[in-house]
C-alpha cells in the first residue's frame, strides 16, 4: 500500500464515520429510533460505534500500510 493510498483511505476512513455519527444524531433527534429507544442512549451508541469503527479501521489500515513500507527497499 503505498502512502499516498493509505493516506486517502484513512481520510475517506474519517469522513465516512463523521457522516455515520452525524446521521445517526440528526434521525435520533427526528424521532425516527427503533423501539422507542431514548435518544441519548441512541446517540451515544451511535458515536462508540463510530469511534470503534475508526479505531479498528485505522488500526488495520496502518496494519497493512506498516507492513508494505518495512518491506521496501
Amino acid at each position: 500500500m503505498s502512502d499516498k493510498t493509505f493516506e486517502s483511505s484513512l481520510s475517506s476512513l474519517a469522513v465516512l464515520v463523521a457522516v455515520w455519527i452525524i446521521a445517526g444524531i440528526t434521525l435520533a433527534f427526528t424521532g425516527i429510533r427503533p423501539a422507542n429507544m431514548d435518544a441519548s442512549l441512541l446517540i451515544f451508541l451511535n458515536i462508540l460505534t463510530g469511534l470503534i469503527v475508526l479505531i479498528v479501521g485505522g488500526g488495520t489500515l496502518l496494519y497493512f500500510w506498516g507492513k508494505d513500507y518495512m518491506s521496501r527497499e
